[in-house]
C-alpha cells in the first residue's frame, strides 16, 4: 500500500513509499542556502524503503559534515529530488517540495542554525537546534 508518493516538476521522475519517514528536518547551512534558494526541508527514509523510477541526473558536493552528498534531479525538468548524504549512510533524504502532498510534514529538527535566515520562524514544530 502506497503511503507517501511524489516526483519531479514534469513527471517523468516518481517515487513511492509505504513508510514514514524516519525524521523530517531543516537545514539552515550555506550550501542548501545556494542549492535550494533559502534552506531545505527533508525527510529521511531508508534506502530500501522507497522505490524510484525515471532518469535522474547527479551532483556531488560536500556537504557540512565535510562528506560528500549526492544530489538526484530530474534529467528533464531539472527539479531536485532527493539526496543522498554519505555522513547517514544507506538513508535517502527525499526534498520535502517533491511530495505530491507536502503540507503533512513538519521538521522536528534543523541543523546549522548560526546561517539561519532572520526573518525565517517556524509554527512550534521544531523540538531540536543545533548549531
Amino acid at each position: 500500500m502506497i503511503k507517501h508518493q511524489g516526483g519531479c516538476h514534469c513527471g517523468k521522475v516518481r517515487f513511492t513509499t509505504e513508510y514514514d519517514p524516519l525524521l523530517v528536518g531543516q537545514c539552515n547551512c550555506t550550501r542548501c542556502r545556494r542549492l535550494y534558494g533559502t534552506m531545505s526541508v527533508g525527510a529521511m527514509f531508508g534506502e530500501n524503503e522507497l522505490e524510484i523510477n525515471g532518469e535522474t541526473y547527479e551532483y556531488t558536493f560536500n556537504g557540512g559534515s565535510g562528506m560528500p552528498v549526492h544530489l538526484h534531479s530530474c534529467s528533464t525538468c531539472g527539479t531536485r529530488i532527493y539526496a543522498e548524504p554519505e555522513s547517514f549512510g544507506g538513508m535517502i533524504y527525499v526534498l520535502l517540495g517533491s511530495f505530491d502532498n507536502s503540507l503533512e510534514f513538519e521538521p522536528k529538527g534543523e541543523i546549522f542554525t548560526k546561517y539561519k535566515m532572520r526573518w525565517l520562524r517556524d509554527n512550534g514544530c521544531i523540538q531540536e537546534s543545533f548549531e
